[in-house]
């Protein structure tokens, strides 16, 4: 006859020995993506006048346009006001002039316009937006400092 108390020792080693039931376990990951956009002016624009003496612009041989580097992550707006003459020389009367803008790059709206713009971003974004302005004054410009601008928002 056998031992039972040695048999009941041989199960209990062999249950020691046999693998227990895989449990399962949840490994998670959060993440936050913010609305996030950051706007510096890395090159103010510079305007030129034509050859004809009519057009004042960033666009014009030797004009430099404004570069803007954007940066961006989330869903995110950039608006551009509509552009304005803010000053200019005192002989100067502008009343014929239209003052448009364009821009490239980060998007692009070749199309000279002298309304406000607006596009979307993508979900992440890191580059440049290249903007031209100028001026269109039939009658001509006066020997001076002009300066215009438009607002640049990222919301």
């Amino acid at each position: 006859m056998r031992n039972p108390i040695r048999l009941v020792c041989l199960i209990g080693l062999a249950g020691l020995a046999a693998p227990s039931p895989a449990r399962a376990l949840d490994v998670t990951f959060t993440g936050i993506v913010l609305d996030t956009c950051t706007i510096a002016l890395a090159t103010p624009g510079v305007m030129m006048l034509s050859s004809n003496g009519t057009i004042l612009g960033t666009d014009q041989t030797l004009g430099v346009p404004a570069t803007v580097t954007v940066v961006s992550i989330g869903s995110n707006t950039i608006s551009l006001d509509e552009p304005e003459l803010l000053t200019h020389p005192g002989d100067y009367v502008p009343s014929n002039e239209s003052i448009e803008m364009n821009y490239t790059g980060l998007a692009d709206h070749p199309l000279f316009s002298s309304l406000g713009l607006n596009f979307n971003l993508g979900l992440v974004s890191l580059t440049n937006l290249f903007v031209n302005l100028r001026i269109t004054d039939p009658d001509g410009f006066v020997q001076g400092t002009y300066t215009a601008r438009t607002v640049l928002t990222c919301s």
